[in-house]
């Protein structure tokens, strides 16, 4: 079906290989990179919570929570920005003339998402050099960081449902055509922001609770506070963020969300990433209130990080539906760049093997850094 709405004419490039190569590609990077800005935005929440929190003397464990998780806030914005170029790209060379369209419509306020990521990444690196000192404008550098990253946050959510209603582009346009735009008409708009904003915080609690498991041999009492204080946050957001997906798809126009009753692969992956987060939380919540935490809180996160994937698929979906009056995948022209396609893969795989040592050597030195405390204070 098409419709009498002006859209941009195709790139008359072909693609440098078939659909479902560059969409498979998406759905991964992007899925990664969600993973990243969650640790990044919700991490930053956690560490100015317990930041604040671990000033009274009462509270020893916030403040080390605190003091850790500065120390990763750093490492957490770089996966997340190196990962979202990757996945814009991607978005680029499959629906160009719509992103390209609606980032001409709020290009003064997407212009300013290069100066907030400067400002929350320096924030970030400021925090992890003095959150061990205890300063109060550490606290405050913080919050700014955090806000930088929630109104970059609401800039790409403007931009990405705006990209889907090519019905509004020529109103707008005319109306403010100084680039000064949002897409605040949108009943979608507020549903989606707070659902990847909650979802940030659930995410990066499901992190602290893997990363509390890795803390219970050496420190039982520290790594069993953080396990059930990290599931018993995840839970809760996970309930609000439950209630908000439902405003979410009330909010889709009807015809559009009907995806998920027509098409069967559209319905099967609704089906598997509610039954997925359902079990992440069972998971989780069992795993945390035993005596001991035990690997139960493995799988939960490990559900986690399906449910970040299956959900991702259905944000595809959901725009392959809203588009679908103005694509026709059969006009769209493949030559497909093998030598480049393989350079890509090689390059890929290499940098998450080069990535996955970093991470292990950081590891092994952070280990050797407390063994070597401890023997201090041991002498």
């Amino acid at each position: 079906m098409t419709i009498n709405v002006q859209v941009p004419s195709m790139d008359p490039m072909p693609l440098p290989g078939p659909v479902w190569l560059m969409t498979g590609l998406l759905l991964l990077v992007f899925t990664l990179h969600v993973l990243a800005m969650n640790a990044a935005l919700g991490g930053g929440m956690w560490t100015l919570w317990n930041y604040v929190r671990g000033k009274k003397p009462e509270h020893p464990n916030s403040r080390r929570l605190a003091e850790e998780l500065a120390k990763m806030l750093p490492i957490f914005l770089a996966y997340t920005i190196t990962l979202g170029v990757a996945a814009l790209l991607f978005v680029q060379v499959l629906y160009g003339r719509f992103l390209y369209s609606s980032s001409i419509l709020i290009g003064g306020y997407w212009i300013m998402v290069i100066p907030l990521v400067m400002l929350a990444y320096y924030g970030y690196y400021y925090v992890s050099y003095t959150a061990v000192r205890g300063k109060s404008r550490t606290g405050l550098v913080a919050a700014l960081s955090v806000l930088c990253l929630l109104a970059i946050g609401f800039i790409f959510s403007n931009n990405m449902t705006l990209m889907l209603r090519p019905e509004v582009w020529l109103k707008m346009y005319r109306a403010h055509p100084n680039g000064f735009n949002l897409n605040l008409h949108d009943w979608e708009l507020w549903p989606r922001y707070l659902h990847m904003m909650i979802g940030a915080v659930a995410v990066a609690s499901a992190l602290l609770a893997h990363l509390g498991m890795l803390k219970l041999k050496k420190d039982p009492e520290y790594g069993a506070w953080l396990v059930r204080r990290a599931a018993a946050v995840f839970a809760i957001t996970t309930g609000i963020q439950f209630l908000d997906g439902l405003w979410l798809l009330l909010a889709v126009p009807r015809d559009v969300a009907m995806v998920f009753l027509r098409d069967p692969v559209a319905g099967t992956v609704f089906g598997l990433a509610l039954m997925a987060v359902i079990a992440a939380v069972m998971l989780m919540v069992l795993g945390s209130m035993a005596e001991q935490p035990n690997s139960l809180v493995y799988a939960g996160v490990a559900m986690v990080v399906v449910t970040v994937f299956l959900m991702t698929g259905m944000r595809h979906l959901l725009r392959q539906a809203y588009l679908a009056p103005y694509l026709d995948p059969g006009a769209v022209v493949v030559k497909p760049q093998t030598s480049a396609i393989v350079i890509f893969f090689v390059l890929f795989v290499g940098g998450l093997a080069t990535v996955a040592v970093m991470l292990w050597k950081l590891a092994k030195y952070r280990k050797m850094q407390g063994a070597a405390g401890a023997g201090e204070m041991t002498i």
